[in-house]
């Protein structure tokens, strides 16, 4: 037989256990393709370049979540420049919008080079709503030269936004249930020895 205080931990860790995160927020990815002539400046080199324009960036059929189904989007010239984190802005009233926060090199080697820009992103008339609105968003970007250095650029680029689990309201009172039944516990050993 279980003494009350043995029920009491056992009852609090059950409870800690029986957290649910059931509310998840808004995740999905989508793929671009550029079919316009991509360019880097100041040099016409990648591996060197901080300046670089997406020719004609324009969404592909690999996607998934809030991003599933989108129809083909066309967005136009962007350029970055990779000493203004904050040098990227693209979307349109149906994508969405990203904006940068900023640009990170993830690779760099002759002829290929690739960046992860980290920024928010707010949805539109086919995401709709995101939770959180903007939500957390990253675009990776790779550009391949060849010959490296001098040749033919082309580029790839993919937008996710992140699964963030959102406790649901219930979970988080479950947990101070729980921490209080230990709290509880401990204060009455301690009156009991002091006794």
């Amino acid at each position: 037989m279980l003494s009350k205080s043995k029920f009491a931990i056992l009852a609090a860790l059950l409870i800690l256990g029986g957290v649910s995160s059931a509310q998840a927020d808004s995740a999905g990815s989508v793929g671009f393709a550029d079919i316009g002539p991509p360019y880097v400046r100041p040099t016409n080199d990648i591996n060197t370049a901080t300046q670089f324009t997406i020719g004609n960036l324009v969404t592909t059929a690999a996607s998934s979540g809030v991003f599933a189904g989108l129809p083909l989007q066309i967005l136009g010239s962007q350029t970055f420049d990779i000493t203004n984190g904050s040098s990227l802005s693209f979307g349109n009233s149906v994508l969405g919008q990203f904006q940068s926060t900023s640009i990170t090199e993830i690779s760099n080697s002759a002829g290929q080079v690739a960046f992860s820009i980290i920024g928010s992103f707010t949805g539109g008339s086919y995401t709709g709503t995101l939770n959180p609105t903007p939500a957390p968003a990253e675009f990776t970007i790779s550009f391949t030269q060849t010959p490296a250095g001098s040749g033919a650029i082309s580029d790839s680029a993919t937008l996710s936004i992140p699964s963030n689990i959102v406790p649901e309201p219930s979970s988080i009172v479950l947990v101070g249930m729980g921490l209080a039944s230990v709290a509880a516990v401990r204060l009455r050993r301690k009156s009991v020895v002091l006794s």
